[in-house]
């Protein structure tokens, strides 16, 4: 029978990867790592990883991950990085422009763009850093949009539409990652995922009933289906 399960990776700590032979990977940052462990014990899957171009050029932590990682498909978002290398005979390099990964985001949800403006506000908790945070972004014109965990989700989504989506590592509460660094050691993900948690909730229907996660606490949050199986 055709496979028709597609495994999405995020770097939230002591998760767990499904004891379930995918056909697709998508990891995000340095979740790269977790699809390198998954592939030791499957191994017909193909990897697609995804980065910001600045997160990958300042956080060596990330882009040696995803270089060992060695993903069939990498994707940067909003910029343009040279290729690694390791990677050139490997691996299909996609670069995304601002206004194209803008535009991908907006379709998933209800109300589209507006809905991903008005996510924006819950990036500060402040009212002066919540307008202080909205004039930034229009005067540079580099609206984020979500995070890179939940836009490989959106992804997957968009790429394997006959398939069941399992998230792993993507907890949409904010706080570090798995692996250890200097950046790590101080910088959380509190404010992108107040972003995240507004918009799941503005996920189309389609989208939402595909979508299974290992984590309890993303579906309460997102109120979709957990995942039963097993899991190592």
């Amino acid at each position: 029978m055709e496979n028709n399960k597609v495994l999405v990776l995020g770097s939230k700590p002591e998760s767990n990867l499904p004891e379930e032979n995918v056909a697709k990977i998508y990891a995000a940052n340095g979740a790269a790592e977790r699809a390198t462990d998954y592939r030791k014990k499957y191994l017909a899957n193909t990897l697609t990883c995804i980065v910001g171009a600045r997160e990958f050029a300042r956080n060596e932590h990330v882009s040696r991950r995803i270089i060992e990682a060695k993903p069939e498909n990498f994707i940067i978002r909003s910029g343009v990085i040279d290729i690694p290398l390791e990677l050139k005979d490997h691996t299909k390099l996609i670069f995304l422009s601002n206004d194209e990964q803008w535009n991908f985001q907006s379709k998933f949800f209800t109300n589209k763009k507006v809905s991903l403006f008005l996510s924006e506000i819950f990036h500060q908790l402040k009212f002066f850093d919540k307008i202080l945070h909205i004039l930034k972004f229009i005067k540079n014109k580099n609206i984020w949009g979500v995070s890179t965990g939940f836009y490989a989700i959106l992804l997957a989504l968009e790429e394997n539409p006959e398939s069941k989506i399992i998230i792993s590592g993507i907890g949409m509460q904010g706080g570090k990652q798995f692996y250890k660094s200097e950046r790590s050691n101080h910088f959380v993900y509190d404010s992108r995922a107040r972003v995240d948690r507004f918009l799941i909730n503005r996920l189309l229907k389609k989208y939402k009933d595909r979508l299974y996660t290992l984590d309890p606490d993303l579906a309460k949050i997102a109120n979709i289906s957990q995942w039963k199986g097993n899991f190592f």
